[in-house]
This record gives C-alpha cells, structure tokens and sequence, in this order.
C-alpha cells in the first residue's frame, strides 16, 4: 500500500482532503475524528490494509489509498447530505470507493440518512458505505440498523465501532508490530487521541435500560414475550456486551478471540436475535463462546436469569488411549494440578445415557473417586471445566451486571483455561519397514496376534483381577499356551473368560490355570 495524492473526484463539488491535524470547527467533533481515522489509515500500511480486508476489499503492496472529509456530492443541490468521509482505494485502473458516516458519543445513526446514502452511491458508482459508532456489531457485514433490502442492491453496507478500531490499533502496536517507526508512532498517537475523554469514545459500560423489568419478571415467575421490545433490546444489549468482551480478551491474550456464529447467523443477524429472544423467553438463559487461538477448547459463557448466576466453562474430550475410568480423571487432574481449587467444579460426561457426574476440584484432588459413576463401568467421554458466580440482586442492574461480569472470563482463561491442553491421538507406529514387498506380496503377512490378546485384556472392566506382572514377565501367547497368575489374585476367573470370546481365531485356546500347577 501507499500514500498518493489523488484529485477530488468529479462527483464531488466539495471537500477536503484527510489530514491527521484537521483544521475544523470545534464544534465539528465528528468531522475531525474521521480526517484523523482516515488519515491514520493512509499512513499506516498494516493498520489501514488490515481493516480493508476485513470487510472483502483487497489491498495490495501497489494499491493506494486516500481519504476525503466534508464532502458534498452532485444531485443534492440543496446540501442536505453531507457524508463525514470519502474512502478511496485505487489498484491499477480500478477504484473502490465508499462513503462514511461516524457518530461519536450517545448519537445514534439515522436510518433515512443511511439509506439517502445508499441513494447517492447508487447515483455515483459509489461501492459502499462505512459508519462508525460506538454500537458494537459481532462482524463488519451486519449494521445496527434495519435497512431497505431494495436500496442495499445500490451499495453494501459496513460497520464498525470505535473499541473495534481501537483494539485494532493496540494488536498492531502491542503485538503484530508495525514495520515502519514512524509509521508505529502515528498509530500509537491515535489510540492515544480516540482513549482521551474528550474524544467521544465510549466502552460499553451497562446493559439497556429495560435490562432491570426483564430480570425481574423472570425472577419473579412470570411468563415473557419473546416478541416484546424489552427482550429484544436486551437480547440486542447482550450482543453488544458479548462482543465488547471478545475485544479485551483480544488485547489480553495478543490473539483476535472471536465469537464464532453460525452460518445462518453470519447470513441473516435477525435469526440470531430471534433465536435467543427465545432462549431467553423460554430458557431464561442466554450463552455464547469464546474461540481463542490454540486454546484447548472454546470457553462458554453463560448467564440464568432465574438463578441469577454466570458461568464460564471449557470442555475437553476425555483421552481414548486410557481404558480405566480412573486413568481418565488422573488425565484431567494432571492438567489441574496446580490449579487454586477456590469454586471450579469439574463435570464428568459418561457414556450413552448414564448420568453426568460433578465433584469440585478440592474433592477430586483428595480422591478421584468421588466422580466415578455407579451406573456403568466403560469410561467416561469428557470433562467440562466450570466456574460460576452468583450475582444475587446485582444482577439486574444495568451497571452492576456489566461490572461483576466484565472480567470473569479472562480470569478463568488466566486461571484454568491456559494450562488446558486438549488430547491429541498419538502417531502410527511403522509396521513394515519394507512396505513395498508386502505389497508385491513377496512378504507374507500375518495377524499380529499378540497385539490382539493385549489389546483385549487391556479392554476388559473388571476389578477382579489386578495384574502385578511387569514388563519383563509379560509372556506371549499362542495356541494352547498356559498363562500363569499371581497368586494374589482373585480366584474367580469367570470375567476374565467370558471376554476372550473376541480373540482372534488363530488362537485355538487359552487355558488358565494357578501358578503351582504350571510345571
């Protein structure tokens, strides 16, 4: 990318090219923000390509880019519409260009003036249109607003909001790098300017106002309208919530932690609000998940409004190459080890319909035992991590709910959640080192039988028999051969013999007997 100075396009009858120390009124807070966002992605490559790609446009080592404030177009002779930017990017004889509107502070976007927006791209081959807000959307493609289908056919439509922006400058600053100094110098200075008070900015700080009625109502025990306003602005309060959370996570752990959607969702936004309208009407519960970069698993959170608590949880696949139940829990307290025990509790799924199993984290380190099923004997599937937080009545506050909520994620990710490492199949051991002559056939190649019976004894789940045998006792075994037992164990051998009936059929007979009979 790089910078160029480009004339004012035709269609424009006035405006001012995009400086990083505008000469504005005042008064024209919004216009000074936009020349200095804009003049911010002019100079500095990663940051301007970076946000660029992420809405679909393609910025190459040869693309430039420039940027416009105060402009006024042709076809509006009364000077009604005056969009705070102009964003153009040129590669080779192509040009995309798109409009941008920014609102700093409590302001809310006007739908009618997006949708004149749309009108005057469709009038000047404009490509797009760009607003900012402090609204947070979860991706760039969806808008706060419910626009036009028909008038979205002239030009797409993009949002993103002032943390986004911020965060994004940060991770280049903090984390990516920024190849050029001064190039580093001038983004650092405009996180600087958007985190000063009196630029307008605002971080999400409490939910909507109809937050209160609603959890009181469901508290109380009384039925509620998926369909009213209340839920939907507190279900849309809860997006904006969800996504400020994705941002700081982002800055904490120096990777873009995401909220992964749907397919449905990325393609239609108002499935997703419906969908947890009805969650939250319904199951008066509302949840989502964190994906972090190579962490073991994504983290849940979730918030119940009749019991008034959050949660976090993550949950891990149980390890395949552990037979015995027990070997399987001391495969999850090994990773939890040096873990602090203060509320975690650990949840034990188990097989076909057999009841989950819980234990807190200091009764399992005192004996794993406690989370053992009595209602079968196969070993568990996975384990689930969890903390949870009873806000009592602080959690119908608007404030109170955002303030005790805010940081439980990163501390259970800071807590438990990093030292979590997900089971991962061991490699295949090479079998023929000449794999070429088995497959001409000129090796001959037999069932490994040995394999066979070990595999099944290892498969076997009872306690009756407790092998002492180490390695350097391990006997083969072959057709009528006797297998010597210790004589400390039990006598009763009906379990053991009932589960050879798999063996392979090369093995004519396994006959056991008590170690003073073998001659």
């Amino acid at each position: 990318m790089a910078l160029f100075d480009l004339p004012r396009p035709e269609f424009l009858i006035g405006g001012e090219k995009a400086r990083l120390i505008p000469s504005v009124a005042d008064t024209s807070r919004e216009c000074r923000i936009t020349s200095i966002l804009l003049a911010t992605m002019m100079s500095v490559e990663e940051f301007g390509k970076g946000l660029l790609n992420s809405i679909g446009v393609r910025v190459g080592k040869t693309s430039k880019i420039q940027g416009f404030t105060e402009v006024v177009l042709k076809g509006d002779p009364a000077n009604r519409l005056r969009p705070d930017g102009l964003l153009i990017v040129k590669t080779g004889n192509k040009e995309w260009r798109a409009l941008v509107e920014s609102k700093i502070g409590k302001a809310d976007l006007n739908k009618e003036q997006i949708e004149s927006y749309l009108d005057l791209c469709k009038e000047h081959g404009i490509d797009a249109v760009i607003t900012i807000s402090n609204l947070s959307v979860a991706d760039s493609t969806h808008h706060p607003l419910q626009l036009n289908k028909i008038k979205l056919r002239n030009a797409s439509v993009y949002h993103w909001s002032w943390m986004h922006l911020i965060t994004e400058a940060i991770m280049w600053t903090k984390h990516y790098g920024v190849a050029d100094h001064d190039q580093g110098y001038i983004l650092t200075e405009f996180v600087r300017y958007l985190q000063h008070p009196s630029s307008g900015i605002l971080s999400f700080e409490r939910m909507n106002s109809e937050w209160k009625d609603v959890c009181g109502t469901i508290h109380s025990g009384m039925p509620v309208n998926k369909s009213s306003s209340e839920v939907a602005e507190s279900v849309g309060s809860w997006h904006q919530f969800i996504r400020s959370l994705s941002l700081e996570m982002s800055v904490a752990v120096g990777q873009s932690v995401t909220v992964p959607l749907k397919r449905e969702y990325l393609q239609d936004p108002l499935k997703r609000l419906a969908d947890d309208c009805q969650s939250l009407a319904i199951g008066h519960v509302l949840d989502t998940e964190f994906e972090i970069p190579h962490a073991a698993s994504r983290i849940r959170f979730a918030v119940d409004f009749k019991r008034r608590t959050v949660s976090c949880s993550m949950k891990l696949k149980a390890p395949e190459d552990r037979v015995r139940a027990k070997a399987r829990i001391n495969w999850i307290l090994g990773q939890l080890k040096n873990v602090p025990d203060d509320g975690l509790i650990v949840k034990v799924s188990w097989p076909s319909r057999t009841p989950d199993t819980f234990a807190t984290l200091a009764a399992l380190k005192l004996n794993p035992d406690v989370a053992l099923s009595d209602k079968t004997t196969l070993p568990p599937v996975a384990f689930e991590i969890i903390v949870s937080r009873d806000l009592a009545g602080r959690f119908k506050g608007s404030q109170t709910f955002v303030q005790d909520t805010q940081g439980l994620i990163l501390e259970f990710y800071e807590r438990v959640g990093q030292y979590l490492r997900e089971w991962v199949a061991p490699p295949p051991k090479v079998s023929f080192s000449d794999p070429g002559k088995v497959l001409e056939g000129t090796v001959e190649t037999q069932p490994n039988d040995e394999a066979l019976v070990s595999e099944s004894v290892e498969s076997v789940e009872t306690d009756v028999v407790e092998s002492s045998f180490s390695e350097s006792d391990t006997i083969p075994i072959s057709s009528n051969e006797i297998l010597p037992l210790p004589v400390e164990c039990s006598t009763d051998l009906t379990a053991v013999v009932a589960d050879t009936h798999h063996l392979s059929e090369d093995i004519a007979e396994v006959r056991i007997v008590a170690p003073e009979t073998v001659g």
